[in-house]
């Protein structure tokens, strides 16, 4: 299986610039559900409580949401592979915490 270093700097740099716009977009809609939390609980942006609940929300919406997309995969493609709903993966919730960082800080600095 090739390495990203082997398989050339133009693959390289399209890949960062795929993860840049994930993280990208995660701070965008972590500032929207850190609002939207917010607003329905009272709890500032920086509380913790507001951040749990923040990443959780958007962790269990990600990946809930891959797996729809691979129930309707395999209900598309007749497919008879085994689907199962594990924890989810160190990017996934490494990029949500990122996102969520990110946009606390955004929010400190806007006052």
């Amino acid at each position: 299986m090739p390495t990203l270093a082997s398989s050339g700097m133009g693959r390289a740099i399209l890949i960062l610039m795929i993860v840049l716009a994930w993280i990208v977009m995660l701070v965008w809609i972590s500032a929207r559900v850190q609002n939207f939390v917010k607003r329905k609980t009272g709890w500032r942006v920086q509380d913790w409580r507001n951040l749990l609940v923040s990443f959780l929300a958007l962790v269990t919406a990600i990946h809930l949401g891959n797996f729809a997309i691979d129930l309707f995969d395999r209900w598309i493609k007749h497919g008879n592979y085994r689907l199962e709903l594990t924890f989810p993966g160190a990017f996934l919730c490494g990029s949500v915490a990122i996102g969520i960082g990110i946009a606390a800080v955004r929010s400190r600095a806007r006052k």
